[in-house]
């Protein structure tokens, strides 16, 4: 399986909920819905875990656009799968 366009849709849903204004979703439903996303991300093994950073990783080195890479590489520390970023 190709789990790129998965990690894409993942990384689509949190940003989407991280930057949407107060008036397009409600702040407490985006809170619920990232935290949601990660406890379920973290649910997954160690070996798991090294290959959706792995996958992250090669996701967010072939965007174009600077601003989504970095938040797709940010995604382990603030979900809390890493301490550093």
């Amino acid at each position: 399986m190709n789990a790129e366009p998965l990690i894409r849709a993942v990384v689509a849903a949190m940003m989407l909920l991280e930057e949407s204004e107060p008036d397009e979703v409600d702040p407490d439903t985006a809170v619920r819905g990232l935290e949601s996303m990660g406890y379920e991300l973290l649910k997954l093994t160690q070996a798991e875990r090294l290959e959706f950073m792995q996958l992250l990783d090669r996701v967010a080195s072939a965007e174009s656009d600077p601003h989504s890479a970095e938040f797709i590489r940010r995604v382990p520390f603030s979900i809390g799968m890493t301490e550093s970023e």
